[in-house]
C-alpha cells in the first residue's frame, strides 16, 4: 500500500452490462459515494466495454476484461483486488445498497473480526419502488430473504467486507465459476472453514431488474 494514501477502504463491484443494469450501478456509486475514504473499483467484463466512458458521481477506477465467455464475478473481483490500495476490502453486486449506519458499524466489526456479512436479510425491491429514497425504502414492511431458516442467506453472497490479509490468505476468489451461481457458496465455504467471520443481524436492498434465467447446463456444472 502506498504511503500518505487518501483512502481507507476499498470497493469492488463486479458488473456486466444489462440494459436496465446500469441504472442501478450509478445508484450503487452514488451510495458508496457517501462514505468518506472510499475507493471504488469498478470491473467490468464483455466482449466490449459498454461503461468505460460513463461518468459517475465521484470518480472510479475501472478496469475492463475482455472475454466471450460467460461472466465470471469472480475474476472479477481478484483483479479488482489487485487493483485495491488499502487493507480493507469490500466486494459488492451493482444492485445492492443498505443503510450506511449498518455499513459503518459492520466496518468497524472488521477491528475483530477477519471478514464480516453486514447484514442477514435482503429486501427485494419492486420496480415501482426504484424512486424512493433510502430513508423510504427503510420504512418498507414486508418480509425479505433470510428471515426464514429456509431462506438463510449465503455468507458472502451480495455484499461480504474482508481484512486484505484474510482474503488473500484464503486465495481470494475461486474462479472456476462461470454465469450465474455457486461462487458465493464456494466462498462461504472457505471463509467460514478458514477466518473468523460473524454475520450481523441487518437488512440491505435489492434493486429491480429484470430477471435472468440461469444457463441450466453451467448452473449445473457450477
Amino acid at each position: 500500500m502506498q504511503q500518505n494514501n487518501p483512502f481507507k477502504f476499498t470497493y469492488i463491484i463486479a458488473y456486466k452490462n444489462r440494459h436496465d443494469r446500469v441504472m442501478n450501478l450509478r445508484r450503487v456509486i452514488d451510495w458508496v459515494s457517501g462514505f468518506v475514504g472510499i475507493e471504488i473499483i469498478v470491473v467490468e467484463q464483455d466482449s466490449k466495454p459498454q461503461i468505460e466512458n460513463l461518468s459517475f458521481t465521484r470518480p472510479v477506477k475501472y478496469q475492463f476484461l475482455q472475454t466471450d465467455m460467460p461472466f465470471n464475478k469472480s475474476w472479477a473481483f481478484n483483479v479488482g483486488l489487485k487493483q485495491a490500495t488499502t487493507d480493507t476490502i469490500i466486494f459488492g453486486d451493482s444492485d445492492l445498497t443498505m443503510d450506511p449506519n449498518d455499513f459503518i458499524e459492520a466496518l468497524k466489526m472488521l477491528e475483530t473480526y477477519e471478514c464480516v456479512s453486514p447484514y442477514s436479510r435482503v429486501i427485494d425491491i419492486k420496480q415501482e419502488e426504484l424512486g424512493m429514497t433510502l430513508e423510504q425504502l427503510k420504512m418498507i414492511d414486508r418480509p425479505g430473504r433470510g428471515e426464514t431458516d429456509i431462506q438463510k442467506l449465503c455468507l458472502c453472497g451480495g455484499i461480504i467486507m474482508y481484512r486484505r490479509g484474510a482474503i488473500e490468505k484464503i486465495g481470494g476468489w475461486d474462479q472456476g465459476f462461470y454465469g450465474w451461481g455457486c461462487e458465493d457458496n464456494a466462498q462461504s465455504y472457505k471463509t467460514e472453514k478458514l477466518l473468523k467471520y460473524i454475520e450481523r443481524p441487518g437488512k440491505c436492498y435489492h434493486l429491480f431488474h429484470q430477471p435472468e434465467q440461469p444457463v441450466m447446463q453451467l448452473y449445473q456444472r457450477n
